[in-house]
């Protein structure tokens, strides 16, 4: 939305900083109460992040696989082998696994994690307040811009994606959660800087540095845009190169955003080059050479239309198939608004409309590329764009309007504000009731392993065992049919944040400074998943279980035989006979094998829901070949 009222059409959103146009400096009445309208807005959106994080506080959580992982590299943060790398990825095998670009993330989230008390719900919280400040910067990049309406309509178009995205996704510490908020402010902070807002170039290297180092998604929509940026800054400073005072601005700016880009990738640069191998060079490597077909430019175009469907971002339905219908006509609506701002000469709307064409193209490109599975995270910075084009579009329709003389009075504005105000309320709202009875990530397996945690570390405490007590050091290793072995990484985690010396075995690149290898090690603890799994260990000569769960009802254990058997049968039918091997062995990749008919998915994944017994043995650091 332009500012609430512009000299004309043509300098609508033309306004740079320091001028009348642009709240965030002008002086004056007006740009005090825009502060205090900027001020009143993050609150309002403050409000249902912090009843998140209040129902979250109990009960207790406990963190499983990946945010297990990214807990233990955040309390790395500070010691002497800090985290270098992000956290591990579909990126090379699992016996020689790469990690994503950077570890700028648990750095991020380390100050917050100590300050809420390092716990699993410190992570939450500060996960919530890192969204949060994402929210506040990109209104305040909005309202620099373009003054409050911008700002409103903004907040309008942010409060409709944070009921979208949810409080689940906005308070977890996963590496494909963590950037989507941050990929606005990384895209309203480029268009500033095109803009001549040279302030924002250190934000500009922060945020897009945030996202690629965060998840390896972001790299190609980042690293695209910021060098046609460059190109064009570079060109447009060279023109217009007799005006000494742009160019000095820019040069100070330029330098000051260089060092923040230096100093976020030292890490990541310092592993390439002291490590083999280098991770940068196993994300180029695994990329450029990649394991298997990427699904082509129809299905990724398909996927893009998917992701600008409207009423999807509307009713908080995400997915990656659908009707490519509705998306459609949003980029229908769009390139007509780009037409519209092209012939109003509105620069600054112009320009935003040439970010979003870049990020289209470069979307559309991405999702082409993507091969094996088509993980709906790896699409989740689309719909912040397709908010960004909506705001667009209903921007160039205002601008449209007062170029020929109508919705130009303060009045007229008023209402604008208005409604945009009472839209983000109504979001606000929606995203709070979702709030109030927010769950914690695989709440039920959580559940099942505080139970064995438990038990455990009282097991351990009494040291009655040969090898335990307080001064043992443990090998963790584990067998598991369902969870991809999500919840050892979370036994690792808690068994650590009890003073327990613990480690996997040959996992380094998995749980960097967390390897116990059975020379070392003065006892085994061993997490079974799955009955089966639970025979073969009990049978185990001089192995003690010291605890055991299965939290399903008579009535589960029931539906779970049920619905194994008419899996297995469709499995069968369609011709997998090894998928259908696999539901006993590995049910998650079973699931999510491509290839597997919808129906028999449907009836996995409600197993998966179910779950299985999980027992704990501790005994002799022998490593079995079947383990881990």
């Amino acid at each position: 939305m332009p500012t609430s009222s512009p000299p004309d059409a043509r300098s609508a959103g033309t306004a740079g900083p320091g001028t009348e146009a642009d709240a965030g400096t002008a002086s004056g009445p007006r740009a005090v109460g825009s502060i205090w309208v900027y001020v009143a807005l993050v609150a309002a959106f403050a409000v249902p992040f912090a009843v998140a994080i209040g129902v979250l506080a109990e009960p207790r959580w406990f963190p499983l696989l990946d945010h297990a992982q990214t807990e233990m590299r955040v309390r790395d943060v500070g010691t002497g082998e800090p985290p270098l790398v992000g956290l591990p990825g579909r990126i090379g095998t699992l016996d020689r696994q790469g990690s994503h670009p950077g570890p700028l993330s648990f750095w991020a989230l380390a100050p917050g994690y100590r300050a809420f008390g390092g716990s699993a719900w410190a992570l939450q919280a500060t996960t919530a307040a890192l969204n949060l400040l994402a929210v506040a910067l990109a209104l305040w990049i909005a309202r620099r811009r373009g003054g409050t309406t911008l700002m409103l309509g903004l907040g309008l178009a942010l409060g409709v994606l944070v009921a979208f995205y949810g409080p689940s996704l906005l308070t977890e510490a996963w590496n494909p959660y963590l950037p989507m908020m941050w990929f606005l402010p990384f895209l309203l902070a480029v268009w500033s800087v095109l803009c001549d807002d040279f302030a924002l170039m250190p934000v500009v290297a922060f945020t897009g540095s945030f996202c690629v180092q965060t998840h390896i998604s972001y790299v190609g929509l980042v690293c695209g845009l910021l060098a046609l940026a460059a190109v064009w800054l570079a060109v447009d400073l060279y023109r217009r190169r007799a005006e000494r005072d742009r160019l000095r601005r820019a040069g100070r700016w330029a330098l000051a955003g260089l060092g923040v880009l230096v100093l976020v990738w030292i890490p990541p640069v310092y592993q390439q080059l002291t490590e083999s191998p280098g991770n940068l060079g196993m994300i180029w490597e695994h990329f450029t050479d990649p394991p298997e077909t990427s699904i082509g430019a129809a299905r990724g175009l398909e996927l893009l239309l998917v992701h600008l469907n409207p009423w999807r971002l509307v009713a908080g339905q995400d997915g990656t198939t659908g009707s490519v219908v509705p998306g459609a006509f949003v980029l229908a609506a769009w390139a007509a608004a780009f037409v519209v701002a092209w012939r109003l000469r509105a620069r600054g709307l112009l320009v935003l409309q040439m970010v979003i064409a870049v990020e289209l193209v470069l979307g559309l490109a991405s999702m082409g590329n993507i091969f094996g599975y088509v993980w709906y995270y790896l699409m989740l910075w689309a719909w912040g764009l397709q908010a960004l084009m909506i705001l667009a579009i209903g921007w160039t329709v205002v601008a449209l309007l007062r170029a020929r003389g109508r919705f130009t009075s303060r009045a007229a504005s008023v209402r604008l504000d208005a409604v945009l105000v009472t839209g983000t309320v109504a979001a606000l709202m929606a995203f709070g009731v979702a709030a109030a009875t927010v769950e914690p990530p695989s709440a039920r397996v959580s559940a099942q392993l505080g139970v064995l945690v438990r038990q455990t570390v009282r097991a351990l405490d009494r040291g009655t065992i040969p090898g335990t007590g307080p001064d043992g050091r443990y090998m963790v290793t584990f067998t598991d049919t369902a969870n991809i072995g999500g919840p050892a990484y979370g036994l690792l985690l808690e068994l650590e944040r009890e003073g327990f010396d613990v480690g996997f075995p040959g996992r380094e690149t998995i749980v960097p400074n967390r390897f116990v290898g059975p020379d070392d090690a003065t006892a085994v603890v061993h997490l079974a998943v799955g009955s089966a799994n639970i025979a073969r260990w009990r049978a185990k000569p001089d192995m003690h279980e010291v605890a055991y769960v299965d939290i399903r009802t008579p009535a589960e254990r029931a539906e779970y035989a049920r619905l194994r058997a008419e899996a297995m049968r469709l499995l069968e039918e369609a011709g997998l006979e090894d998928q259908a091997r696999r539901v006993d062995e590995n049910l998650f990749t079973a699931i999510y094998t491509t290839g597997t008919p919808p129906r028999a998915k449907r009836l996995l994944e409600r197993m998966l829901e179910i779950g299985q017994p999980a027992a704990i043995f501790v005994g002799p650091p022998l490593v079995d070949e079947a383990d881990n």
